[in-house]
């Protein structure tokens, strides 16, 4: 049996950006691993990694654009072109364009967080959480988030979890025997450590399908989760 946070959450709207998306800035429909991972963090202080495990679920109603400034760097300052410019270390000027660009928001969420750090962690994630160090956000710093519901909640296995609200299910779940799922399938950034040759991150990523609620889920053996007592499907990664 396994004890982990459940987290029931709102948010007005927000926007979990596609790191490819250039143009129009795309969210995916849930939020990924790593802007819950994140989160928790934020939430709990923390300042080093801490491993966690993560389920994500939920719905929103609605897809709105927003206009936003967006702006551009990386060539030299010519005062016929641009609006304004940053002085580098050598005293050189980069240009500055300001532009529009626009953002896609989801509308009225409501998530379901399962969170199961380590033993060692568990107290400390518990208590950042019932009392954050910061008002809680999600995706962008200004996508604010309510905490409607938090509980400790007892997870076992099953092999036919209920699908309450769309989910992410991670593809490491599923026998090969059910390669042709049709639904969304997702490279989510989880967990990164920084290359200290190159001095940038690399993402350790988790394969995952976007599952719509209700859809029926069977598995070969009890390798999903539910919470005990009930059937609400938990699919950590």
């Amino acid at each position: 049996m396994l004890r982990c946070i459940r987290l029931d959450c709102s948010q007005t709207t927000a926007n979990y950006r596609k790191p490819m998306s250039v143009q129009v800035a795309e969210s995916y429909r849930l939020p990924p691993y790593s802007t819950v991972i994140g989160m928790v963090h934020n939430l709990c202080g923390f300042t080093e990694y801490h491993p966690l495990r993560i389920s994500v679920q939920g719905e929103y109603q609605t897809i709105i654009g927003d206009m936003y400034t967006r702006y551009f760097f990386g060539t030299t300052y010519d005062a016929t072109r641009h609006q304004c410019y940053t002085e580098n270390e050598d005293g050189k000027k980069d240009g500055i364009t300001r532009g529009l660009g626009t953002n896609e928001l989801l509308v009225d969420l409501k998530l379901v967080l399962h969170i199961l750090p380590e033993e060692k962690d568990y107290q400390a994630v518990l208590a950042g959480l019932k009392k954050p160090a910061i008002y809680p956000s999600l995706g962008r710093y200004e996508d604010l988030m309510r905490i409607d519901k938090l509980a400790e909640v007892e997870l076992e296995p099953t092999d036919s979890p209920d699908l309450e609200y769309d989910a992410y299910v991670p593809e490491s779940l599923f026998s090969k025997s059910e390669g042709d799922i049709v639904c969304p399938r997702y490279l989510l950034n989880k967990v990164y450590r920084v290359d200290p040759k190159r001095g940038c991150r690399e993402w350790e990523r988790v394969a995952a399908f976007y599952i719509a609620k209700g859809s029926e889920l069977i598995f070969d053996e009890q390798i999903a989760y539910r919470e005990k007592g009930g059937k609400t499907g938990v699919f950590l990664a």
